[in-house]
C-alpha cells in the first residue's frame, strides 16, 4: 500500500525515518508542503515529492495528516479523497468529527505518535481501532487503543510529557556536567537513568507506583533526600498543573475544529 504525508514537518520527518527502517520500507509520495525537508527526506531515501496535495490524495492508499492542527480541516477540505483510503492523523486536538467530514468518503483515523517513532520507540495513542493504522504504528513502536475521543485526548498527553522529559534529561546532564563530568558521559548517564525508571515501571505492572517509589526513597537515602528537596520546592507538584495546561489548550483547538 502506498502511503502519501500531507504536511512534512519535524514530525512527519521522523516517522518517515521510522517507516523506512524496515526490511521492505514502503511506497512513500511526500507533499511539498515542508519543501526544505521533503526535499532532504527525498534526496536521502529516494522518495517522490508530489506537484501539490491533490496529487499526494490520488496516488495514496493511506495518506498520514501532518499539518500544523489549526491548518489541517482547511487544507483537506476538497481533496480527491476516495472509500477505499484510511486518512490517519498525527495532529493533537484536532476532532475526528471534523475530520471525517473533511475527509470524506476516506475513513479518518487520530493517532498521536512521538519523535521516537524514528527509532522505532513511540507510544502512539489511536482512536478508533484501525487495523490500517495499526499496521503502520505497529511499526513504530507500541499502540495504545482508545475506545472514546476524550478518552484518547488525555492520552495524548503522553506526547507533552514525552516532549518535556527532554527537558528534565537536560537538566540532570547540564548539572553533571557542571560539577565536573565530561558532556558526553553527563547526556548519556543522565538519558540512561531516564530509560532504566521507565523500563522498571513498564516491566512490573502489577507494584504499585507509589510503593516503588517508597522503595527507592527509603528515609535517610539519597533517594529520599532529592525528593524532599523536589517537594519543597515544588517540582513534583507543578507537573499536575503543567498537564492541565496543555490539556486545556488541547480541548479548546479540538473545540475550534469541530
Amino acid at each position: 500500500m502506498k502511503i502519501g504525508i500531507i504536511g512534512v514537518g519535524h514530525l512527519a520527518g521522523y516517522l518517515v525515518d521510522g517507516l523506512m527502517r524496515g526490511d521492505i520500507p514502503p511506497d512513500i509520495i511526500l507533499s511539498p508542503r515542508g519543501a526544505e525537508n521533503a526535499k532532504r527526506l527525498s534526496e536521502r531515501y529516494g522518495l517522490e515529492i508530489a506537484a501539490d496535495n491533490a496529487q499526494v490524495v490520488e496516488q495514496s492508499d493511506i495518506v498520514l495528516l501532518a499539518t500544523r492542527p489549526m491548518d489541517l480541516l482547511d487544507v483537506l477540505t476538497g481533496l480527491p479523497w476516495r472509500a477505499d483510503q484510511t486518512a490517519i492523523s498525527v495532529a493533537a486536538g484536532v476532532a475526528l468529527s471534523g475530520l471525517s467530514d473533511a475527509v470524506a468518503p476516506a475513513t479518518a483515523v487520530r493517532t498521536l505518535p512521538v519523535t521516537a517513532a524514528g527509532i522505532g520507540e513511540s507510544p502512539t495513542c489511536l482512536f478508533p481501532e484501525n487495523a490500517v493504522a495499526r499496521q503502520v504504528f505497529d511499526q513504530l513502536g507500541s499502540v495504545h487503543v482508545f475506545n472514546d475521543e476524550q478518552s484518547f485526548d488525555l492520552g495524548s498527553m503522553q506526547g507533552v510529557v514525552f516532549s518535556v522529559f527532554h527537558a528534565g534529561i537536560s537538566t540532570v546532564a547540564e548539572w553533571f556536567e557542571n560539577n565536573g563530568l565530561d558532556s558526553d558521559t553527563a547526556r548519556m548517564l543522565s538519558a540512561a537513568a531516564f530509560r532504566a525508571t521507565s523500563s522498571m515501571v513498564a516491566a512490573q505492572p502489577e507494584q504499585d507506583l507509589g510503593e516503588m517509589v517508597k522503595d527507592y526513597a527509603t528515609e535517610g537515602s539519597l533517594t529520599a533526600i532529592a525528593l524532599e528537596n523536589l517537594k519543597e520546592h515544588g517540582g513534583l507538584s507543578a507537573w499536575p498543573q503543567a498537564l492541565d495546561a496543555a490539556y486545556k489548550r488541547c480541548l479548546e483547538i479540538n473545540q475550534s475544529t469541530e
